[in-house]
């Protein structure tokens, strides 16, 4: 057993014990009364003829009662504990998992969140007056819910305000914050390059971890100030039955567009079979419904992770081809009850249906002109002076481009509204974007091929001669690389996307006469490579549906031009406004909840976006039982922290049964 504040046992005990003991030395002030004779009260005369006030301590089982109540009171009053867990530092750290999965139902009817929080209060309640503790709630990023403090009542207000979210688990941040603040580290310097981390005189600390283990990085954790010895994990929750939708697509027939196709992986993590019907809506109207029969999730680790559709317990509903005119959004709803419900659902928007409209700018290119003539597209052609001599409501159209793509044969221009471009042989006027020299003889030497680009393209077979150096910003994704210098790369800047080719089609010599820049132009891989990239750079309008985000994930939102404020809908109802400032794109962040998202105003097919959750990790609801924090492989035991319980209340109770004896024996002993 300890207490809490010894300190106040010493002190109560000093003011109360000692006054109790010197009124047993005091003698009592008898009362003066007149009496016929003296005969019976013989002690009484004794004691008015000693001139003494104190008198011989004698027996008393009165005071021995009275002295352990105040021993007790007084001991109470120190805050006793049973020291049922075991001894941590004076600084302590509450982390509280508040990602999708801490959002199951356990079977007392509490979340896994609440539970948590239920424990983490108890912690508090459990530290010592001088402890300071830390409360950060992590999902995909942390926030610190209260920095150090003492105070417990507010430690355990501040706990109870985290709120359930639907995003995903990520422990990185929610350490480097923690270690930040329990080390006092300075982040920068006053000189650029002299960022330090000196060594702090704040005491070592204990971490306390809530959750139930479903952490994407855990075993990516760099742990530099923490000791994993000094770390106690609380493992939530006991369930483990959950269906989830892993992911969804819909998307247009490419040569039928008016047909819509709809598919969605659905995986049982349970550990039971289990038949599902999963229901297909198309604004809010039920217009299809797939029942799915899943096999219990192996308990081999090794299977358990695979979502091949292949598996018993993955399954791929594919519904019926829907003649769909229109667009709006679509959604695929699992009847179940489950788990977790945030995974039940998954959505996706589709526009109506029309060919994309390209435009051309070419001096004259007879293969891109003969391509685009065969793909279902509406296309027109521009010299690149006309091009920049073109009035602004030919090329544009509510300050976005007026074609869906717009193809550059050697053309490099800034006059890009918002809009998809793709570039041959030259770049985009945009910071970071360079040409440099001419390179001849190199060849294609890497190249990524799973990019929906390259599907069906052989790019062993594409032999371009000649082609320009480029220099590219970091966050430029790399499809094709030569052995030094990259071959083609896709950009986003401000609502538009780049894809820039360094070569071209058709090349010059240093006479100026015009060749073929290799033999692949006249095979059918070119036909199907200029097809991808027409309908990845239009997907958003042509036949897929339009990106969704992962929870807590930002996105970047296309605005009417001279808007103000901009307001967004999310699926709880919750209206956000966004300050635009005028500007022509804003950047949302609030998305940690799944459904749709309306903007209001916004750019026509650019007004609704939707979240989902597909996540393995928060979908696997069963709780882990052991974690690995850290690049050192150290498991840290998941179970149910031991608090240390309160006693100060036994000796409330023998308080009570000592002054009800004390009641007792000075009844018996009064009389007149």
């Amino acid at each position: 057993m300890n207490f809490l504040n010894p300190a106040s046992i010493a002190l109560a005990a000093g003011l109360t014990i000692p006054p109790l003991v010197a009124l047993y030395f005091l003698k009592l002030k008898r009362s003066v009364r007149l009496v016929p004779s003296t005969l019976l009260w013989k002690k009484s005369v004794e004691d008015l003829q000693v001139n003494s006030p104190f008198q011989r301590l004698r027996k008393s089982l009165l005071l021995l009662l009275q002295l352990l109540v105040l021993i007790l009171a007084a001991i109470a009053l120190g805050k006793p504990m049973f020291e049922t867990a075991d001894a941590y530092e004076s600084t302590v750290l509450l982390l509280i998992d508040q990602s999708a999965s801490m959002g199951v139902v356990e079977e007392a009817g509490q979340t896994r969140l609440e539970i948590a929080k239920e424990q983490a209060k108890l912690q508090v309640d459990s530290l010592s007056d001088d402890a300071r503790a830390m409360v950060i709630a992590f999902c995909d990023r942390a926030i610190v819910v209260s920095s150090f403090d003492t105070d417990k009542q507010s430690l355990k207000r501040k706990i109870d305000s985290i709120e359930q979210t639907q995003s995903t688990s990520s422990l990185s941040e929610a350490f480097s914050l923690a270690e930040a603040y329990a080390q006092n580290l300075i982040i920068g310097g006053e000189q650029p390059g002299s960022d330090i981390a000196p060594v702090s005189a704040a005491p070592p600390a204990t971490v306390f971890l809530f959750t139930d283990g479903k952490i994407e990085d855990a075993d990516k954790v760099a742990l530099e100030q923490f000791d994993v010895t000094k770390m106690r994990v609380t493992n939530v929750g006991l369930r483990d039955d959950n269906i989830g939708i892993l992911a969804m697509a819909a998307r247009r027939n490419y040569e039928h567009p008016e047909r819509l196709e709809v598919t969605a992986i659905v995986r049982n993590f349970g550990s039971k079979p289990v038949t599902v019907d999963a229901v297909l809506y198309i604004d809010g109207r039920n217009v299809d419904i797939q029942t799915i029969i899943l096999d219990p999730t192996p308990a081999s680790d090794a299977t358990r992770t695979s979502a091949d559709p292949e598996l018993g317990h993955v399954k791929l509903a594919a519904f019926d081809d829907i003649v769909f005119g229109g667009g709006g959004v679509i959604e695929v709803v699992l009847r179940v009850d489950d788990a977790l419900s945030a995974d039940d659902r998954a959505w996706a928007v589709i526009d109506p249906p029309r060919r994309a409209r390209v435009l051309l700018v070419t001096e004259d290119n007879l293969f891109l002109e003969n391509v685009l003539q065969t793909l279902a597209v509406d296309y027109s052609t521009m010299t690149g002076d006309q091009y920049e001599s073109a009035s602004e409501n030919v090329i544009t159209t509510d300050q976005r481009s007026a074609f869906d793509v717009v193809m550059f044969d050697r053309h490099t221009t800034d006059r890009l509204p918002r809009g998809n471009y793709l570039f041959w042989g030259a770049v985009p006027k945009i910071e970071g974007v360079l040409a440099g020299e001419t390179v001849d003889g190199e060849i294609i030497f890497d190249w990524d091929e799973t990019h929906p680009i390259l599907r069906h393209v052989a790019v062993e077979t594409i032999d371009p001669i000649r082609w320009i150096d480029l220099t590219l910003p970091r966050d430029a994704v790399s499809i094709m690389e030569g052995r030094r210098l990259p071959v083609m790369s896709y950009l986003t800047r401000d609502g538009s996307q780049f894809l820039i080719s360094a070569f071209s089609l058709i090349g010059e010599d240093e006479l100026g006469r015009r060749f073929r820049n290799g033999d692949w132009v006249a095979s059918a891989d070119f036909v199907v490579l200029v097809q991808n990239m027409v309908q990845y750079l239009s997907s958003n309008i042509a036949t897929q549906s339009k990106r969704g985000v992962s929870p807590g994930e930002p996105v970047t939102l296309p605005i009417p031009e001279g808007v103000e404020t901009v307001e967004i809908t999310g699926p709880d109802g919750v209206v956000h406004a966004i300050p635009a400032a005028r500007y022509q794109t804003i950047h949302f962040a609030r998305t940690r909840q799944v459904g749709t998202y309306t903007i209001r105003p916004g750019v026509a097919g650019s007004d609704v976006f939707t979240v989902n959750l597909f996540s393995e990790t928060e979908s696997d609801v069963a709780p882990a039982k052991t974690l690995t924090l850290g690049a050192s492989n150290v498991n840290a035991q998941a179970g149910a922290v031991p608090i240390n319980k309160p006693a100060w209340t036994y000796f409330l109770v023998a308080l009570l049964v000592m002054l009800l004896l004390e009641w007792i024996v000075y009844n018996q002993r009064v009389f007149v």
